[in-house]
């Protein structure tokens, strides 16, 4: 099939027919140069006898989770409390997501070395250990906010009320502006 200019086809000359491409070289010669081309790719095992070439945990940096409702930020406090606090130099609001699977992850406080965890009633709490209730479902909602909703107990969410306090799971739902958080960067 030859080509000519002319409306629709953008000037194209080449043909297309056999072992040749729109570039006039043959099928072949073009494949070889595509094998010794410029493609980096990374070693699976380190030399070093290690078990990958990348250190283990989580590689994003610390966030705060700025909540729709109220303009607060979630905090892990060291006792174990869950609430929202407006001041942004808290050092309690710094949180480390890390992904256990796709969509999903545990948030830890890095001041309170706890885990965000939901028990069956709906109530947040910190706890020191990841147990089943730490693991939330992340989505990123069409408004580009994120809701966090329990793995274990999926009718319900992390939220927050009007007046910074942890909202129960159990009247929490989808379309609430209490359960949308804006991740934001950690870093002073």
């Amino acid at each position: 099939m030859e080509k000519s200019p002319g409306r629709g086809s953008a000037g194209l000359t080449g043909r297309c027919r056999g072992d040749e491409t729109f570039a006039g070289k043959p099928r072949k010669e073009e494949e070889e140069e595509m094998a010794t081309g410029g493609i980096t790719t990374l070693p699976s095992t380190p030399e070093d006898g290690g078990s990958s070439g990348f250190p283990p945990g989580s590689f994003k940096d610390p966030k705060r989770l700025y909540c729709k409702n109220g303009g607060f930020f979630l905090r892990i406090k060291s006792d174990g409390v869950v609430d929202g606090i407006r001041e942004k130099s808290d050092p309690h609001i710094k949180l480390q997501l890390q992904a256990t699977s796709v969509g999903e992850v545990v948030i830890k406080g890095v001041c309170a070395n706890r885990y965000l965890a939901m028990n069956r009633d709906g109530r947040l709490f910190g706890t020191k250990r990841a147990t089943d209730e730490c693991h939330f479902l992340e989505r990123l909602e069409s408004n580009n906010y994120n809701t966090y909703r329990s793995r274990k107990y999926p009718t319900m969410f992390v939220g927050l009320t009007r007046t910074g306090q942890y909202k129960s799971g159990s009247k929490t739902g989808p379309g609430q502006k209490a359960i949308l958080f804006l991740p934001m960067s950690a870093k002073c």
